[in-house]
């Protein structure tokens, strides 16, 4: 097999990092040539750690509503361009994978300049708003969930991939979901996305104390929060009685989804796909604010299955709340039906199913990678046009 020299390229979050970085562990051990290009949030991840070759691009959000600050955050993407431009030059790419967020739009634009083929990877069940302008320039769209929204084109060759999770959750995979054995501890996992979420420090608990005593008894909660918002949760489980651990963030969560009966969180897609994979239930609580309503979309499929539940935060009251918890974690066909039908939405082959997708895009691959001066002034204007909402 010949050797592909392959980049991608991921916004600085952990919704496109981590996706990025098991495609990059599995490409690179079939013995591909691989670069990352991700902003400089990235950093954060130590991408480097595990011998990946990163470059760093300095660009801003040009979403802001002070024109001066707009301008800046628009100045480092053309800046961006230039770079782009450059690195793919130098390296030679053979294809170009965009996982989305702004800091993909130069290099992917960029890589169409210079036909290189191009893929992009769209992680919510909603197209996002780089992506939507780039995938008419794309080789083809990746999607995570298979009734993807914004691919209104024919023409767009789209194909099911899932999203890449880490190899910690597909061991968990293999771990069988545990039992509700009658009095024993029941395992209740809460999360709220990398900075917890203040709405379900104060309606969980809630709920989880209106819980009969009996119930009450055998949960052993944990739960992330923002370190604002400990106290008062802490002091919510105490007068109800509830075993708790309360931590900003949670290192070991292969293992925690692993051990879990049931998982309350926000629903980005990251978090869907790695509850699927390991085949937990879920009480999904999207982000009201998410752009195009994604979080909510994000549950669609594992809640028609019957593996999950999704109740809105505008709407939720805690009594409603108690009572999908006490029906899945007193009920054992319920909890039964929910964990198989979970696990039956996961795809674990998700990386195997994109590595192929960019070998195939790998595979129309030229010579021809030259982007004139003439291409380069058209793909600056069209960051421009883009920016200032063309």
């Amino acid at each position: 097999m010949i050797g592909r020299k392959i980049i991608l390229v991921a916004g600085g979050t952990g919704g496109h990092v981590f996706p990025a970085i098991s495609l990059a562990e599995k490409l690179k051990g079939m013995g591909h040539d691989i670069l990352i290009i991700t902003d400089l949030r990235g950093k954060k991840f130590g991408i480097e750690k595990n011998g990946m070759s990163v470059k760093y691009i300095n660009v801003k959000n040009p979403s802001q509503k002070n024109l001066f600050v707009k301008m800046i955050a628009i100045f480092t993407l053309i800046k961006g361009t230039i770079l782009s431009w450059k690195i793919i030059s130098d390296f030679g790419a053979d294809v170009v994978v965009g996982f989305g967020g702004y800091p993909s739009l130069s290099p992917l634009l960029v890589s169409h300049w210079m036909r290189v083929p191009s893929i992009l990877h769209e992680q919510n069940a909603v197209l996002g708003r780089a992506n939507r302008w780039l995938m008419k320039r794309a080789t083809f769209i990746a999607k995570s969930f298979k009734n993807t929204s914004g691919l209104n084109d024919k023409k767009i060759v789209s194909c099911l991939t899932g999203n890449p999770v880490r190899t910690g959750f597909l061991s968990s995979r293999e771990i069988s979901a545990p039992t509700l054995a009658a009095k024993s501890d029941i395992n209740l996992l809460i999360v709220g996305g990398s900075l917890g979420a203040r709405f379900l420090s104060e309606a969980v608990p809630s709920a989880i104390a209106s819980l009969n005593k009996q119930l009450r008894q055998r949960l052993v909660i944990k739960q992330q929060c923002r370190i604002e918002d400990i106290q008062n949760v802490n002091r919510i489980y105490e007068k109800a009685g509830i075993k708790f651990e309360l931590k900003t963030f949670f290192h070991q969560m292969p293992e925690m989804l692993q051990e879990a009966h049931l998982v309350i969180s926000r629903s980005g897609a990251s978090t869907v796909a790695e509850l699927a994979v390991v085949g937990r239930p879920a009480i999904f609580i999207p982000y009201p604010s998410a752009i195009d309503n994604h979080q909510h979309k994000n549950t669609i499929d594992m809640v028609k299955a019957g593996g999950a539940w999704c109740c809105e935060e505008t709407d939720l009251k805690p009594e409603a709340l108690a009572d999908i918890i006490k029906s899945v974690l007193t009920d054992e066909n319920i909890y039964n039906t929910a964990t198989i039908a979970s696990r039956n939405c996961g795809i674990p082959d998700a990386v195997e199913r994109l590595a192929n997708l960019v070998l195939r895009a790998a595979s129309r691959s030229s010579d021809s990678r030259t982007l004139s001066s003439a291409m380069l002034v058209n793909a600056l204007g069209l960051i421009l046009f883009y920016e200032l909402g063309g």
